[in-house]
């Protein structure tokens, strides 16, 4: 999976990007109930994966890889709103 970016800048700029092409970010924290190495997760753009490619995003807070776990379905507060 290709690598798309780094750290919490990467995460809202994802985010930001999928929210204005009419999607929505969808981050995966786990595969087989496991985390993912180097505090990864998977990114997607549900509805605009033609329009905003999704892959991994590396070196993301562990505060916020729990709190994705525990706010499934809304990504809002990585956007600040």
């Amino acid at each position: 999976m290709a690598e798309i970016g780094s750290g919490m800048g990467a995460v809202r700029e994802f985010a930001r990007r999928c929210v204005e092409a009419g999607g929505i970010p969808i981050f995966k924290t786990r595969f087989g109930g496991k985390r993912f190495e180097n505090n990864a997760v998977v990114a997607a753009c549900w509805g605009k994966a033609n329009v905003v490619k999704g892959g991994k995003i590396t070196n993301v807070p562990l505060d916020v890889i729990e709190k994705m776990e525990k706010t499934r379905g809304d990504y809002k507060w990585i956007l600040g709103q």
